[in-house]
């Protein structure tokens, strides 16, 4: 009795041991659950995210590609998403003493100082990039420093291929676009991606071109990283490499097939340089379907070091102008399809229209002409005549039919909604104030020389040309072929489209006769400039007179065809708000285009 009763205490305090010992590895477990399932991401009252600190222990990384979608030319030439070899450091100074010879070779094939490397180096918690100083972007490493660098073989320090999203000599930047961070416009446009997990607040996505329009084909699927394990402390894990991350799909990214020819449109960008152009815009256009095959736009920007304030990531060819004297198309088309002139009829120019206080660009006067004529040497008081004749609608709605007064690029049109455009902030312009028109005879009178309150676009300009060249059919421009997947396979295909279509437009008739008064024009009208291009060349001058912060500037166009015998290029030059004393330079730049074509077509036939 006595022997039993100590045996029955302790097993009693063994089971109540054991009891205890069940609750807490019981309640243990409750909170490994809550940290490990229901609180990953937040846990305790400090929201910490467990899951993301146990990666950033274990990993760090660099991006070598952003996996974005890239372009291309209509050749198949690829012109953004540039490829270089560049140096890429990791966090190993345990593993680098004693190499300081070798780093002091390092920094003699960088040719930097140790100043530098130490303010680069010291601190390093994580795997970085060598950047350029200036743009901030990768540098790129010659063959030369590539070599000596991996003859090196210094711990942490390799050589790596890396994308730059845009290169050096990057083209078409003002319609190409840029990309960056714009938290707000996530949040409002891809609240599906962001639950998803696709993209974060903070992901980089177009901001302004055909980055931004077609942003929902470029996102990629994943980027490229080269990752190095650490502990909590950021200090490499001994026997875990560094390893390099990518997304394994054969589709992904994708690319998209532009209409532009690369070549042609970098020499457009020269001839824009070499004459200086401080602002200005060049369009050319197939004349076959009134595709861009090139789209230049001044002033220059860099879109990896972007100043938004500056607006010169803005594209020209967009933007929306007091034409001058190339309106005076519209009203040649509305008079001879209105039959409010007859063509043999002659008209007196002495200067002056004798009221509105309006006056001839030629103040001597061009004396007796026909319309045809004062086509050809763009006499204001003719067509100031002409506007008298026509009510304020009729120049309006041929405005319309000729492609004017609205968004022409190609976009995605389902009951009369736009869900997809192709090109970015596209401005339509305008004929009238308030888009109504006017049955004041005055603002006729001034509307009809594309003075007023008339604005046309290089893209709207050059389409005219196009339009009459296909006897009076309005195409809608585009700038994207197609989207396919990295397999080559097509994603989506841009057709061609038509605005206005042959019979709702103007007159075959006239059509055909305004493109050989353009002619007019170059052989003894104010395009006589043209003569001596290497082809025979038909087009229409403008000068609008505008204001600039209270000075008298004006806006300088010229449009036109070539070559004439066989029209395949449409072109529209503007340099708006130039110094009056800069005349001729839209003219210049247009033949020099035009010649620049010359070339080319007769170096594709040799």
């Amino acid at each position: 009795m006595n022997e039993s009763f100590p045996r029955t205490i302790l097993k009693r305090r063994m089971f109540i041991g054991l009891l205890v010992l069940i609750s807490l590895i019981a309640i243990l477990g409750v909170k490994l659950f809550r940290i490990q399932v229901l609180h990953t991401a937040s846990y305790s009252n400090h929201d910490v995210d467990l899951i993301g600190n146990s990666v950033a222990q274990r990993e760090t990384g660099v991006e070598l590609d952003s996996g974005r979608g890239q372009f291309y030319d209509r050749h198949g030439v690829q012109f953004t998403g540039e490829t270089i070899q560049t140096l890429v450091v990791f966090p190993m100074k345990s593993q680098l003493a004693g190499r300081e010879h070798d780093v002091s070779k390092l920094l003699q094939v960088l040719s930097i100082n140790n100043e530098t490397w130490q303010n680069f180096y010291t601190g390093l918690l994580q795997p970085k990039m060598w950047l350029d100083g200036l743009s901030g972007q990768p540098r790129a490493l010659t063959a030369k420093q590539i070599q000596q660098i991996n003859e090196l073989n210094l711990p942490g320090v390799k050589v790596l291929h890396t994308v730059r999203r845009y290169p050096e000599d990057a083209a078409a930047k003002q319609l190409i676009g840029y990309i960056g961070k714009n938290p707000e416009r996530v949040g409002q446009l891809y609240a599906r991606e962001l639950q998803l997990g696709q993209l974060s607040m903070n992901s980089t996505i177009g901001v302004a071109g055909l980055e931004k329009t077609l942003e929902s084909y470029l996102q990629g699927i994943g980027h490229t990283s080269i990752s190095q394990f650490t502990d909590a402390l950021n200090h490499p894990l001994p026997g875990l490499d560094i390893r390099q991350v990518a997304p394994n799909n054969p589709y992904y990214p994708l690319q998209v097939v532009t209409t532009l020819d690369l070549p042609l449109q970098r020499e457009i960008e020269q001839i824009m340089a070499k004459q200086q152009i401080r602002e200005g815009a060049v369009v050319v256009l197939d004349t076959a379907n009134a595709d861009v095959l090139a789209m230049a736009s001044r002033p220059d920007f860099n879109p990896n070091q972007v100043n938004p304030a500056d607006g010169n990531w803005s594209n020209r060819a967009l933007k929306a102008f007091a034409p001058g004297s190339i309106f005076k198309t519209v009203i040649a088309a509305a008079a001879m399809d209105e039959g409010v002139v007859e063509l043999d009829e002659h008209f007196q120019c002495n200067g002056s229209l004798g009221k509105y206080g309006f006056h001839c660009w030629l103040k001597s006067g061009h004396g007796r002409l026909t319309l045809q004529e004062a086509f050809a040497v763009s006499c204001n008081v003719t067509f100031a005549a002409v506007a008298e004749r026509l009510s304020g609608s009729q120049i309006q709605h041929y405005a319309d039919k000729l492609g004017f007064d609205r968004q022409i690029g190609w976009s995605d049109d389902k009951s009369g909604k736009a869900l997809f455009k192709q090109f970015d902030s596209e401005e339509r312009g305008q004929i009238f104030a308030g888009r109504i028109p006017s049955e004041d005879e005055g603002i006729r009178v001034q509307t009809s020389i594309g003075q007023r309150d008339v604005l046309v676009s290089p893209l709207q300009a050059a389409n005219l040309v196009v339009t009459l060249l296909n006897r009076g059919e309005v195409y809608s421009p585009r700038v994207v072929q197609s989207v396919r997947f990295n397999n080559g396979s097509t994603a989506r295909s841009f057709p061609e489209q038509v605005l206005v279509s042959r019979g709702d437009g103007i007159s075959s008739t006239t059509a055909k006769r305004l493109t050989a008064w353009m002619q007019d024009v170059v052989e003894e009208g104010t395009g006589q400039a043209l003569k001596q291009a290497q082809w025979k060349l038909a087009g229409k001058s403008g000068t609008a007179e505008v204001t600039v912060e209270g000075q008298a500037a004006v806006n300088q166009w010229f449009i036109g065809y070539g070559p004439t015998d066989q029209p395949k290029y449409a072109v529209a030059v503007v340099i708006p708000r130039a110094n009056e004393l800069q005349s001729g330079q839209a003219i210049t730049v247009f033949r020099a285009v035009m010649d620049a074509l010359a070339a080319r077509e007769l170096a594709a036939a040799s």
